[in-house]
């Protein structure tokens, strides 16, 4: 068992995208198969779908209605000046 990780950096990253799923199947199971064998690679692993389970259950309310209308107009609006303005440019 690996006491160090001389990529620890990129495995923290790897472990965000394992658990947002925008890892691939082969890199989750790369990695899965990797931190059986690695202390800070379990430890990182751990912590992270803990403190992402935390914030899952505390975070319960919702974006109130009126905001997220507003904010799809501002979206909306900003979406077509962009593509009147990206034709004058191009």
């Amino acid at each position: 068992m690996k006491k160090s990780c001389e990529h620890q950096k990129d495995c923290m990253k790897l472990i965000q995208r394992i658990l947002d799923k925008e890892a691939s199947p082969e890199e989750e199971a790369a990695f899965l198969a990797n931190k059986e064998q690695c202390i800070p690679c379990q430890e990182g692993y751990e912590l992270e779908t803990t403190l992402k389970k935390a914030i899952k259950e505390k975070c319960t309310a919702k974006c109130p209605e009126e905001l997220f209308a507003r904010i799809k107009e501002k979206l909306f609006l900003l979406i077509i000046l962009i593509s009147i303005l990206i034709p004058l440019f191009c």
